[in-house]
């Protein structure tokens, strides 16, 4: 009863709490973690590598890297009852996202924790806010479906994990 209650809350958590975004790919720099109800050794909470895989007990090797978390969710789900249990309840969520990067003429440049719901005003405060030389021209990059692209970016453009800021040099 106890450990159902304890499922349940951890569920609640971590949908309301961490949040995951829509239709987020997973990517190197995520940490994800996996818990499955009522048996504890099948619980893993790990940080994604470059090689974008997850070695998960039973199955092996579990691919992450441009899935959802749904998407690995039921992948681990139809692997554990493919004769190792009947009805798992598998619940895999993000449990930290990958940070952005912001460089340039910001006070503290460096890589920051990524937020949901963050936009790039609230980025530049998170590196102390622009300097004295910080022209208006802020340049995000981003890679999606492994394509870089850069977007000219302003106060409300929202960020993304793993994003690449970059804020200009104004020459006047």
């Amino acid at each position: 009863m106890y450990k159902c209650i304890l499922f349940a809350l951890l569920t609640l958590f971590a949908s309301k709490l961490i949040a995951n975004i829509d239709g987020y790919k997973l990517a190197a720099g995520d940490t994800i973690s996996i818990h499955v109800y009522g048996q504890d050794d099948l619980s893993v909470t790990s940080k994604i590598d470059k090689t974008g895989n997850l070695k998960y007990p039973f199955i092996g090797n579990v691919p992450l890297s441009g899935k959802t978390t749904e998407q690995v969710n039921q992948f681990i789900t139809q692997a554990l009852m493919d004769g190792y249990l009947v009805k798992p309840e598998v619940h895999v969520y993000v449990s930290e996202y990958r940070p952005f990067y912001i460089h340039g003429q910001v006070k503290k440049p460096g890589a920051f924790a990524y937020q949901p719901g963050l936009i790039l005003s609230k980025a530049i405060a998170l590196a102390g806010g622009l300097t004295e030389r910080a022209s208006s021209t802020w340049i995000l990059k981003r890679t999606t479906n492994n394509q870089n692209r850069s977007i000219k970016a302003d106060e409300q453009t929202e960020i993304l994990p793993g994003d690449i800021i970059t804020v200009e040099q104004s020459f006047f």
